[in-house]
């Protein structure tokens, strides 16, 4: 008996190249989402909490406000609570970035409020809220010279912005 022939396999009935299409799609997709988590992280450690030109600038990533003084309600702002009876404490992230030590962009509170977020030491968490149907919650460096910041900066009257008259 001689064995010097070759039958090559039958071509598969289930065609794979849909496999190879679907798995570089999901390495599309987990590469963009690894830069667009760097960008977030790296624009949320990077943020700007301010006080300047009567207005309260909370930015980083892809998110931020400036908000002018007389829409913030100064008089509520304050630290807040760590601990999980605390009703203005985060509790859905409706845009953003949820991760160990990072919360950033928009959330809802347990009481059901809406605020622009960004905080990275929860301890340090200071709630301002706004007349915009909006609160922001940030962790300043120093909370408490932030809050003092804010109330000095919201008893200091903004100056009059003259009329634009016809030019000559």
């Amino acid at each position: 008996m001689e064995f010097g022939q070759i039958f090559p396999l039958a071509p598969g009935a289930i065609k794979t190249g849909w496999l190879a299409v679907l798995f570089g799609g999901l390495l599309i997709v987990w590469v963009g989402l690894f830069f667009f988590l760097s960008y977030m992280i790296r624009g949320a450690a990077q943020a700007e909490i301010a006080l300047r030109d009567g207005k309260l600038v909370a930015k980083g990533g892809f998110y931020g406000r400036e908000i002018p003084l007389p829409s913030v309600v100064v008089p509520e702002a304050r630290r807040l609570a760590p601990d999980k009876g605390e009703p203005k404490s985060l509790r859905w992230r409706t845009n953003g970035v949820g991760l160990p030590g990072l919360s950033a962009g928009w959330y809802k509170l347990r009481d059901g409020e809406k605020a622009l977020v960004f905080v990275t030491d929860k301890s340090r968490a200071v709630y301002v809220p706004t007349r915009l149907g909006y609160a922001v919650i940030v962790s300043p460096s120093e909370p408490d010279r932030f809050l003092e910041a804010l109330r000095q900066a919201s008893a200091t009257p903004s100056p009059p912005v003259a009329p634009a008259g016809p030019a000559s």
